[in-house]
């Protein structure tokens, strides 16, 4: 009779496992919002907001200090809040997040870092978020390396 008992939970158990496998399985697309949507933001800089822009903007916004640094100087702002990428998924700060109205304005000193924290939100199904683009660095990325040509290597003279 204890075995029999043992032989049930055992089939329960596995039952339930092979559920949870299928429909882990069968679910195509695990990201909150459309990967090709948020490619093609990222290709067409649609997520990217100027000074400018931000300035001429009615609608509420809020921006976020990603970096573990002060805003510059040129860059403080009302309706600001610091908050490190290494905390971004903390518990109350996706609540803050979550509670912001209006855009979400992601800044960092580093643009990589900065664009880190915008895929994770908008796969975590944030709506508004852009990267503040404050123009500093957009010229780093656009050149293509080249080798130097002018140094060679000369054989080793015998």
């Amino acid at each position: 009779m204890k075995s029999i008992r043992s032989l049930i939970t055992v089939i329960l158990i596995v039952f339930v496992l092979i559920i949870l496998v299928i429909v882990r399985s069968t679910k195509q697309n695990i990201f909150k919002q459309d990967v090709k949507t948020a490619l093609d933001a990222a290709q067409n800089k649609s997520n990217l907001v100027s000074l400018d822009q931000l300035k001429k903007q009615s609608s509420p916004w809020l921006v976020v200090n990603l970096g573990n640094e002060d805003l510059p100087d040129n860059l403080h702002f009302e309706k600001s809040m610091h908050l490190p990428f290494e905390n971004l998924l903390d518990q109350t700060n996706r609540e803050i997040l979550e509670e912001a109205k209006g855009d979400l304005i992601l800044y960092s000193a580093d643009d990589a870092t900065a664009a880190k924290a915008w895929v994770i939100l908008n796969q975590l199904g944030f709506k508004n978020i852009f990267i503040l683009n404050t123009n500093e660095n957009s010229g780093i990325l656009n050149y293509k390396f080249q080798p130097d040509t002018t140094a060679r290597i000369e054989p080793d003279s015998m």
